[in-house]
């Protein structure tokens, strides 16, 4: 097996609910919560974007971009086969 990196985004949307004896309370602690906490605690929407990659990179090549990807290395499992070969994994 190889290990295949890809930078990707994806946008996405929430909302959630803090109990705070103000707005400004509740803007306060919406601002000091990682993202980590933000997603755990909201109701996520569906924006259904799919997630963009930028790049990816592997043992074979140097990063390549998303279009470089598709073209380049758009290969069957038979010819990723035969790249392993010749790359000794």
């Amino acid at each position: 097996m190889n290990k295949y990196k890809f930078d990707w985004e994806q946008v996405v949307r929430g909302e959630i609910e803090i109990e705070a004896a103000n707005g400004q309370e509740a803007e306060a602690m919406f601002h000091q919560m990682s993202l980590c906490q933000k997603v755990n605690k909201s109701t996520l929407a569906n924006t259904g974007d799919n997630p963009k990659i930028q790049f990816v990179d592997f043992d074979w090549t140097d990063t390549v971009t998303y279009d470089e990807w598709k073209k380049n290395w758009n290969l069957t499992p038979d010819e990723w086969e035969e790249w392993g070969k010749h790359f000794n994994v």
